[in-house]
């Protein structure tokens, strides 16, 4: 009972500290930054163009992500030419070797007149056709492979089967097949690239704009640690500043992202050209939306950096 009654004498000591710390980080830190809108405009404003600049580089990366992954995916669909004698047994002990091995994702048998249908329903080729005077398509087998790099193994490793065509084997090019792997490496690289060339411009010009704010009050600082503040109730304000800085950076930047958003999918409607492949409104909002924890987190850490520049 001592212990019990211990605590309720510091509750309403407690209760007291924390409404106090409560009135010193954050709601005098809402009024600091209130005041100070003129100082703290040109943060908004850079955190702003760099967080649209990120939320459509997001956009963009992950339009690009799905055209490559759909590049790939029909890369990854090779045709196995069958030889014209071959006879039904070797075509079904090809197939029980492609369904065993581990790097075959699906097989299907196309017939000469199945291949012959599907040429002419591409542009161009139907003319070209009928000029030939016949059926110039061999039956074939259409595998899909699990992994893009996978389709130069399996035709290596069918290399002689009796039922494949040995004058055309397969639709397989190495040299295309490797210049679209090295180019989704390359573009990945890029990518990654721009992302943190854009976070490092980030962090710099935007610590260096609310830096500016953090001196203009630069003896409210002095004050309190003069009368003995610690190092969170000092730097408390401070970040508590800077994300509501990086806030409102993330609430005009996320209104910006889904204007810009819009305006694609209008231009996209008008012009029948898809600016942004894979890419819906779904998407769109979940980006838009993640840049307001993001402005915050910016907004705070540039803030600790300025803190610390001024104490060196």
């Amino acid at each position: 009972m001592t212990r019990v009654s211990a605590l309720r004498a510091r509750l309403p000591r407690l209760r007291l500290v924390v409404r106090n710390s409560v009135d010193l980080v954050i709601a005098d830190a809402a009024r600091n930054w209130a005041r100070n809108r003129r100082t703290v405009t040109p943060a908004v404003g850079s955190m702003f163009v760099l967080l649209v600049l990120t939320g459509v580089s997001a956009l963009a990366g992950i339009a690009v992500r799905n055209a490559l992954a759909a590049g790939a995916s029909e890369a990854s669909v090779v045709r196995i030419y069958l030889r014209e004698s071959s006879s039904a047994a070797e075509v079904q002990a090809l197939e029980d070797r492609l369904t065993s091995n581990p790097r075959v994702r699906s097989i299907r048998y196309v017939s000469s007149e199945d291949a012959l249908q599907e040429a002419r329903q591409r542009p161009g080729l139907a003319q070209l056709i009928s000029q030939a005077g016949g059926n110039p398509f061999p039956a074939s087998l259409e595998v899909m492979v699990r992994h893009l790099a996978d389709a130069g193994v399996v035709i290596t490793g069918l290399s002689g089967d009796p039922a494949i065509d040995p004058a055309f084997p397969s639709s397989y090019d190495a040299g295309a097949y490797e210049q679209l792997q090295s180019f989704i490496k390359i573009a990945g690289a890029m990518a990654a690239g721009v992302l943190v060339t854009l976070a490092a411009v980030a962090v710099t010009i935007t610590g260096n704009a609310i830096r500016g704010a953090i001196l203009a009050r630069r003896d409210d600082l002095a004050i309190m640690r003069l009368v003995g503040a610690s190092n969170w109730m000092v730097r408390g304000p401070f970040v508590f500043e800077g994300a509501l800085t990086g806030t409102a950076a993330g609430m005009l930047s996320a209104a910006a992202v889904v204007g810009l958003f819009a305006g694609a999918q209008a231009a996209s409607a008008g012009t029948f050209t898809e600016l942004l492949p894979g890419v819906g409104w779904p998407v769109a909002l979940v980006c838009a939306t993640l840049l307001l924890p993001v402005g915050m987190l910016l907004g705070s850490l540039a803030s600790l950096a300025g803190l610390r520049r001024l104490r060196e």
